[in-house]
């Protein structure tokens, strides 16, 4: 519009480019809105506090803090006065960055600079401190504010608890919660909810009667799409089973989805997924978001915003898969839009040149030499674009928690020409993770499109991953699926139970050995959702923990496993994934020599186990999950088929004798 003005014979003046920067700062926009800024001395206009302060907060929107802070520093230069809104829209910058320490020192030098700091300042000081988990310094901030006789609202609470939730300090949060309704604060119908969930409240008087708030505020007003978002994903959370109420807020929801963000539409998606599936509602918030995907410009995001926008679609892309019913309509239009992401970062980075190693495109299926060293990575696949690491034991996949990455092999072994392999930001190429002490096949990608790519199939279902692990008891083989929800808290262990993030383990017990008195399953599994130790933590759930597993078992019993196995019995030894072209793949990679010792040392409770674990061994008939046929279910402490075989053979002994009998009856008669 202002480019229209001087044809229009209307000069703009401060007023009107202080609104085009401040509509820039609305839409994200930072770079158009410095061009702005530096542009009005050109129009002799001078930028006044309404100029510098939409730009700051645009620089804050599109992840720009060090030029908010620039901004900041330039004002007193331009004989303009900083004042609250400019300091809360530089902290803010520094809040959506977890830069805690920037954040501190601007709150700290508010009162010499005559500015006095507000809920907003605090609220987002605080806040800024969450991903680092600074709660000590988010503590002595609230302390201050309250000091300073500045009343805290349901943002400044919100930050609270999610500084105290990240740092693991879930009592605290309790109690700050329990505060926050103490002093009268105006809190929306969805606080509660979403506090509970975020901190792991198991009482279920205080879940219950949290909700019924809900139900009350529910029957007596219309919520905002945000507060209906988050009631259902903390409906989900939580494992609240009450339909009714989940019923009233998918009623309230529908009519409003097109005033939902895509952030919105996913933790609605989300919690009905994880609640209990609703079919319709699903697809009505598909056939909202395939609208969207249809119109939109990626072009037009920033960073930012066009980062949160990707993962809000491969979110409700894995929430559609989850909740089986992902149209092929949103696949479609979800793998053209993110794909078409990819491709333009990879025109940002420039072009690559061709793998180190020679493409095995035309080769279906891949198995590795069981027989290499398994303390050292392999390539076992390379594709253009994408390839099939083996990950040993004791190496990590990427974070720096120890000297042996997977990043830094493929790092030195693929030099800098993927761009993708050195940004942490997108896992350093990696599409997921093998713990520590397990072995197996890891997928990752040389491009940015074929990292997206590879995260729609992912998100979608089409990637197969493939288990093989040895654990504790005689597992029941009718055992198919454990279904429980995971959480977890920095460094401790991953929970199952009613509460957390709804994941699915496929099984199947394909064996049943034991050690000295020690009764193992040797399982073939498949996980439907990846994450953080589900494995592990599913199996340690169901009372049926995995061999040598020092965090879900208990001292003593890993010390006596070291017998069997020196590290976790965990193995991913198939993988199945498409090329861009929609090629299969598949490869697979038989257990490790250190793994094949401890099969060698359990003895078969059975025929059918010994050929299992005799296969095994060999590394022969290595198939996809689906294709392994399970133990059959156990009677009397045998197998079914063992037993069915001594009835035949009991029949047939009672056939010959009657037949006997008969025979020297009829002989006597004559």
């Amino acid at each position: 519009m202002l480019s229209l003005m001087p044809e229009a014979r209307v000069l703009p003046n401060e007023i009107t480019y202080s609104a085009a920067v401040s509509a820039c700062q609305k839409g994200g926009q930072w770079q158009l809105a410095l061009g702005l800024l530096n542009s009005m001395p050109g129009m002799s206009l001078i930028p006044n506090e309404v100029s510098y302060n939409s730009a700051i907060s645009a620089c804050g929107k599109g992840g720009q803090w060090q030029l908010a802070l620039i901004l900041l520093s330039q004002m007193p230069d331009r004989r303009l006065v900083p004042n609250e809104i400019s300091y809360n829209a530089a902290i803010s910058a520094c809040e959506k960055v977890g830069q805690w320490q920037g954040a501190l020192v601007l709150l700290g030098r508010m009162p010499e600079a005559r500015a006095s700091p507000d809920e907003i300042s605090f609220s987002a000081s605080i806040s800024a401190c969450a991903p680092a988990r600074q709660w000590r310094l988010a503590l002595e901030v609230w302390r201050k504010m309250v000091g300073l006789q500045v009343e805290p609202d349901e943002v400044s609470y919100n930050a609270l608890i999610t500084v105290c939730e990240r740092s693991e300090q879930l009592d605290r949060g309790v109690q700050f919660l329990w505060e926050s309704k103490e002093r009268g604060v105006s809190l929306s119908a969805a606080f509660f909810p979403w506090a509970l969930a975020r901190l792991s409240v198991p009482d279920p008087d205080v879940i219950s009667a949290a909700f019924d708030e809900v139900a009350m505020k529910l029957s007596s007003s219309q919520l905002a799409p945000q507060e209906l978002s988050i009631i259902v994903w903390a409906f989900g959370m939580l494992g609240v089973n009450d339909p009714t109420l989940f019923h009233a807020l998918i009623i309230q929801a529908v009519p409003q989805l097109e005033s939902f963000t895509m952030g919105d539409l996913l933790k609605l998606a989300w919690g009905s997924a994880a609640s209990g599936v609703d079919l319709e509602l699903f697809m009505t918030i598909q056939n909202e978001v395939i609208a969207r995907l249809e119109h939109v410009d990626l072009q037009s995001f920033s960073e930012m915003s066009k980062t949160a926008f990707l993962q809000d679609t491969l979110g409700l892309l894995w929430a559609s898969n989850f909740a089986g019913c992902c149209s092929n309509n949103l696949l479609t239009s979800a793998r053209l839009v993110i794909r078409q992401a990819g491709a333009i970062m990879d025109r940002a980075h420039g072009p690559s040149s061709s793998p180190a190693f020679r493409s095995m495109g035309d080769l279906p299926c891949t198995e590795a030499d069981q027989w290499q060293p398994a303390n050292k990575p392999q390539t076992i696949l390379d594709l253009p674009d994408r390839l099939v690491v083996f990950k040993p034991p004791g190496w990590e996949v990427y974070d720096q928690n120890t000297e042996l990455q997977l990043s830094s092999f493929l790092q030195a072994t693929l030099g800098k020409r993927f761009a993708i392999l050195h940004d942490e930001e997108h896992q350093c190429g990696f599409l997921h993770r093998l713990d520590l002490p397990s072995s197996g096949l890891i997928l990752a990608a040389k491009t940015y499109e074929a990292y997206y790519d590879l995260k729609v199939q992912l998100n979608a279902g089409e990637i197969a991953r493939d288990y093989v692990i040895l654990c504790h008891g005689w597992m029941r083989p009718c055992v198919k699926d454990i279904k429980a929800k995971v959480y977890w808290r920095g460094p401790s262990p991953t929970s199952a139970g009613d509460q957390g993030k709804p994941s699915l383990t496929r099984l199947k017990v394909v064996a049943h050995a034991r050690h000295g008195a020690t009764a193992l399953s040797l399982v073939a599994v498949r996980i439907a959702t990846g994450r953080r130790h589900q494995i592990r933590s599913h199996f340690a759930h169901v009372g049926h923990p995995t061999v040598c597993d020092g965090k879900y078992t208990a001292e003593a019993t890993c010390q006596a496993d070291q017998d069997i196995c020196a590290r976790n019995f965990l193995h991913r030894y198939r993988l199945a994934f498409k090329d861009l072209a929609g090629k299969s793949h598949e490869v697979v990679m038989p257990v490790p020599a250190d793994l094949m010792i401890s099969l060698q040392r359990v003895a078969s409770r059975d025929f059918q186990s010994s050929e299992t674990v005799h296969d095994w061994l060999s590394g022969n008939s290595l198939r996809s999950w689906q294709d392994y046929t399970p133990l059959m279910s156990n009677f009397g402490g045998k197998t079914s088929r063992h037993c069915l075989c001594r009835w035949w053979c009991w029949l047939l002994v009672a056939v010959v004798l009657v037949i006997l009998i008969v025979g020297v009856t009829v002989s006597l008669l004559l």
